[in-house]
């Protein structure tokens, strides 16, 4: 089981053992989901008095520290010693698009630097050095992953704003799409464009991000082997 640091912020009384650790709030916040894990509600979720969690956390934030260090150290994004580069990168990013969809509002805390995971630190520095081993100068390596790693969250927060429900009953996407629909009748000599966009945006999230992903792997791959032959242009 992943331990997450006892660090409380008052000196914890003698007797019975608690019935509510960090580990145990972090949990708690993760099932919730990390945009509804107030206080309040983890300590509802835990059936305890939220007084008693401040001997544990220091506030809302610590909880969002806590629980994103335990989602991250859960993830399963290590490829096999063999996989190639590409593969290594695609797995690693399926895997962040997975914790993003696991734990609603987890990829809004971190893109907005609301916290700063030291688990997530250790695997991006463990990501560039498997690249690294596979023939990428340090610099390549860092801007490969740096790259890869927050386009997937923007992708995700893009797409996953447009999920939200309106006032009127349809979701952001919904409305989106009328606008570009309608926009579409309005420019016929446009239309063809316009509604390419209309039908990746049916199609779903998940497709167009890995199109995208697709996309930037290619011109690495361009880039890296130019580097490896010796040339500092990228024919493209």
């Amino acid at each position: 089981m992943t331990q997450v640091p006892d660090q409380p912020t008052q000196k914890r009384q003698r007797g019975r053992p608690s019935r509510i650790s960090r580990e145990a709030i972090a949990r708690a916040a993760l099932e919730i989901g990390v945009d509804q894990a107030t206080i309040p509600a983890i300590a509802a979720h835990l059936k305890v008095d939220h007084s008693s969690l401040y001997h544990h956390v220091a506030g809302r934030n610590d909880v969002i520290s806590i629980a994103a260090e335990l989602a991250i150290n859960e993830l399963d994004w290590r490829a096999p010693a063999a996989t190639d580069w590409r593969s290594e990168l695609i797995i690693l990013t399926d895997a962040i698009w997975t914790l993003y969809e696991r734990h609603p509002g987890l990829a809004e805390s971190i893109h907005q630097a609301s916290v700063t995971p030291s688990s997530g630190i250790r695997s991006f520095a463990e990501s560039v050095e498997k690249l690294q081993l596979k023939g990428f100068s340090l610099d390549e390596a860092v801007l490969a992953v740096d790259i890869l790693v927050d386009m997937v969250g923007e992708c995700f927060l893009g797409w996953w704003s447009t999920t939200k429900p309106e006032a009127d009953g349809r979701t952001r996407k919904e409305r989106i799409i009328a606008i570009w629909e309608d926009e579409a009748t309005k420019l016929p000599d446009k239309a063809e464009q316009i509604n390419a966009m209309v039908d990746i945006m049916k199609v779903g999230a998940r497709k167009w991000w890995e199109r995208k992903r697709d996309l930037v792997l290619a011109g690495i791959a361009v880039t890296h082997a130019q580097k490896a032959g010796g040339s500092d242009k990228v024919q493209t």
